[in-house]
């Protein structure tokens, strides 16, 4: 057992390759990943690896040692680490029944923990559906990433966290031409990060365009960057103008029809 030890730390837990994951994994996942089986030197090697296959996209070679480790679980810091990133995997496999099923355990768990906005459970999920405009699918997914947010006073990251799924959900809804609810998913998305946001920014404008609130359209593309001021400025005008074609109600112009 001691040559066993000897070699974990010669080979393994001073290796300069693994303390450079380890760092990349703490940096990216925090506590969370951190403080996952502390004490137990070989879950933790295993841990890390079965990351590093999750950040190489080799899902599949990943889940046998997530398997293991899950059996190996002893605090509720290793459990919620597992149901986590066992969630995670599954997400990206695109497997939405276990995808569900450890992100719930995840978070009947109540173990507090804090991680950007693009590794929240359900974020990607939500994300990729809003992108195939399956709007419904993406509400929904939204909506269950943010009921990791119940009855908890969130810190500033996760306040962060919950202005940019508001946001989200505001740019689903006005797609949907649902401009009420845009404008209030757009509001509350204020309410807990209150900084400015040139996204939010942006879909305001264009929601006020629709709205026919001109003038506090202008108002707010005076103030964006170039980035996003450019596009927006066009975006707007056909609006105004009723030329847009997502946005307005357009009439076709089918006088060269017969010809085409």
């Amino acid at each position: 057992m001691d040559q066993y030890n000897e070699f974990l730390e010669q080979y393994a837990l001073n290796n300069e390759n693994y303390l450079k994951w380890r760092d990349i994994h703490k940096q990216q996942f925090g506590e969370l990943f951190d403080s996952a089986f502390s004490g137990n030197d070989e879950a933790q090697i295993h841990f890390t690896a079965a990351l590093i296959m999750i950040s190489q996209r080799q899902f599949a070679k990943a889940q046998p040692i997530l398997d293991l480790l899950e059996s190996l679980c002893i605090s509720d810091a290793d459990t919620a680490a597992i149901y986590y990133f066992k969630g995670l995997n599954y997400e990206c496999l695109e497997n939405e029944a276990q995808m569900n099923e450890y992100y719930e355990k995840l978070r009947a768990l109540s173990v507090p923990f804090t991680i950007v906005c693009q590794l929240h459970p359900y974020y990607r999920t939500a994300k990729f559906a809003q992108r195939a405009s399956e709007c419904t699918k993406a509400i929904h997914y939204y909506q269950k990433s943010l009921q990791f947010f119940d009855g908890i006073t969130p810190n500033p990251a996760q306040a962060s966290t919950v202005s940019m799924i508001l946001y989200d959900i505001a740019t689903v809804y006005l797609y949907e031409h649902k401009y009420n609810e845009c404008e209030r998913f757009l509001e509350l998305s204020k309410q807990y990060n209150p900084s400015t946001n040139p996204q939010r920014d942006y879909v305001t404008a264009i929601l006020y365009a629709v709205q026919g609130k001109r003038d506090e359209s202008q108002k707010i593309i005076k103030k964006l960057n170039p980035l996003f001021k450019k596009s927006c400025e066009l975006t707007v005008k056909a609006i105004l103008e009723g030329r847009d074609p997502h946005y307005c109600v357009t009439t076709q112009d089918r006088s060269s029809y017969d010809s085409f």
